[in-house]
């Protein structure tokens, strides 16, 4: 399976906050727009800055963001995925989703790559299913059953 990461996806993974991912790294590939970084390091900053977590859990946070980045294929931030992003989409979305979402219909149209999406948003993840994206399961990640002998 090939996904698309989202950072409130991501964050809460890291930070255990969401259920345990059964398919997080097991995917064919990974994707993520340019913005995944700012994005994770901006909610990891506001979280030390709430108190929510200290600084020497702000920095482990920050390793494993790094990791997660280097690790998965970035989609850039283009002005053909910005023209996109402005336009109309199947229900309403902000500028980052809608960004969200233009890069995987770049990901399709200009280079043949279907992602299942990873995202804890609803309204990002109503929007991509609407536009006919598969959110992504564990699943979809799992292997083929063995055939019986």
């Amino acid at each position: 399976m090939n996904v698309y990461l989202d950072s409130s996806f991501v964050i809460r993974q890291l930070l255990g906050v969401r259920p345990e991912c059964p398919f997080w790294g097991k995917w064919e590939k990974a994707y993520a727009s340019t913005l995944m970084r700012a994005e994770c390091f901006r909610a990891a900053n506001l979280l030390r800055l709430s108190g929510k977590i200290d600084d020497a859990q702000r920095a482990r946070l920050g390793a494993w963001i790094e990791k997660v980045v280097s690790t998965v294929t970035q989609v850039p931030v283009t002005d053909a995925i910005l023209r996109r992003a402005a336009e109309t989409f199947p229900v309403a979305v902000g500028t980052l989703q809608g960004i969200h979402l233009a890069s995987l219909l770049e990901l399709q149209s200009a280079h043949g790559i279907t992602c299942s999406i990873a995202t804890d948003d609803p309204q990002l993840l109503q929007a991509a299913t609407a536009l006919g994206f598969a959110e992504a399961t564990a699943e979809q990640a799992a292997p083929a059953a063995e055939p019986e002998k």
